[in-house]
């Protein structure tokens, strides 16, 4: 069974978390389309280009810094009068993975210490923690955990909530627990997720303060998936989950009480077609229901895929499709339903020098108030692309390259924008 511990959004929530699944390398190099924090795209070394780490009793250890100048073209994600600038990133890591025969463990240290050229007022430092593995019970039964502690910050092509001249900080603790089990063909899944965030104040453009303590709040989600396996390389599946969001303050600042619960089902089939062709397509259904009669109930059907294709043996092609119910402070909406369809291809020009391409489009249709005033948000619409070059040094160094550009398209007049930015990485790792 597939399932993400916790998520961290660019827009109050998750996102789909900044490094999870990542092996030991490159642990900042996030998936391109993951909405958190927008960093550059994933970078994975050919086989015979992975950092072979060094021993410490019976675990592996991976330490590294990769060293990155970002240039944007629009800095400030405005409509116009768009300003540029060059942020600098260094960001250290050090990564231990187990290498017991059963069951495994790893624990992962990291930062993102960003630091603007001219807008020194939105540095930052991230910071990250994070430990997850699994028990092996018997058979492919399993039980998998993590716990994370994270620093993130908000970058200002977040719409959805009030932003200041610095970036807003949060802090992210969550953690997750799974269980397989597999009775021959039918399977069991049960898995659960929990994450706190906690926001802190930033000053605003006149002075003032805003308190973001109404942002402070408790997530917590259970699923339970059946699976039967009908064929050797195919097996249909079935989720039901819960969800409940509890915000710390009763009443937020525009006098809403936004704690919610809701649920969601989801069907589809995992597959593969020989070694070409693998992955899952489902079709699903969320709602959430909030406890203010104010605030409408938001649903939605959603598809949900993610497939990997080998046309040849130097190219692969993925594609993803997710969708959910997101929370959001803004003062005329519940919450939004989001819908983000992407697609990446790698290729293999040498054996040491890849070539990416990628797209994605996010569609979030943001549910009103009652008596929610004309122009107020209605729709976001993202699009992506971009271009990236990596070429392996050795075994212990590479450089990168790539190229971004995102456009935002809304229903708010004048809230649009259009950025383009440019990565340089060296990167080293033991």
């Amino acid at each position: 069974m597939n399932f993400s511990f916790w998520t961290i959004k660019n827009r109050g929530l998750l996102l789909f978390s900044l490094f999870l699944g990542l092996n030991a390398s490159h642990v900042f190099s996030q998936d391109y389309d993951d909405p958190a924090l927008g960093q550059q795209p994933v970078v994975s070394q050919p086989q015979d280009y992975k950092p072979l780490g060094f021993r410490a009793g019976s675990f592996m250890l991976h330490p590294g810094v990769e060293l990155a100048a970002e240039y944007n073209d629009n800095v400030l994600y405005s409509f116009q009068d768009e300003q540029s600038d060059t942020i600098f990133h260094v960001r250290p890591y050090v990564t231990a993975q187990s290498n017991w025969s059963r069951h495994s463990f790893s624990v992962r240290l990291a930062a993102d210490i960003g630091r603007y050229a001219d807008f020194d007022v939105r540095d930052y430092e991230d910071l990250f923690f994070t430990v997850e593995g699994r028990f092996d019970v018997k058979g492919r039964n399993a039980v998998g955990y993590r716990f994370d502690i994270l620093q993130l910050h908000e970058d200002l092509n977040s719409r959805d909530s009030e932003q200041g001249i610095e970036p807003t900080v949060y802090q992210l603790l969550g953690g997750g627990l799974n269980y397989d089990h597999y009775f021959n063909r039918l399977s069991l899944g049960l898995a659960t997720e929990w994450r706190q965030l906690s926001y802190d104040d930033v000053l605003s453009e006149d002075g003032s303060i805003i308190n973001n303590e109404d942002r402070d709040r408790d997530q917590f989600v259970m699923s339970l998936t059946a699976g039967y396996q009908f064929k050797t390389d195919k097996r249909a599946f079935l989720t039901v989950g819960f969800d409940e969001t509890e915000y710390d303050q009763l009443i937020d600042r525009n006098g809403f009480h936004r704690d919610s619960s809701g649920y969601f089902i989801r069907s589809g089939l995992d597959f593969s077609i020989t070694s070409v062709l693998t992955g899952d397509l489902s079709v699903g259904y969320h709602e959430r229901e909030y406890d203010d009669p104010q605030l409408q109930d938001v649903d939605g059907v959603g598809l949900g895929a993610g497939l990997t294709w080998f046309p040849t043996q130097l190219t692969t092609v993925r594609a993803n499709v997710s969708s959910s119910i997101e929370d959001t402070t803004n003062s005329t909406a519940s919450g939004y339903f989001r819908t983000l369809y992407s697609l990446r291809v790698d290729h293999e020009l040498l054996r040491n020098l890849q070539l990416n391409g990628r797209l994605s489009y996010a569609d979030s249709d943001y549910e009103p108030i009652l008596g929610a005033p004309a122009g107020s948000r209605t729709q976001d619409k993202v699009w992506r692309a971009g271009i990236g070059l990596n070429y392996f040094i050795n075994r212990w160094m590479f450089l990168g390259a790539s190229y971004d550009f995102q456009e935002l398209s809304t229903n708010v007049a004048n809230d649009g924008y259009k950025v383009n930015r440019a990565w340089l990485i060296l990167g080293f790792e033991k």
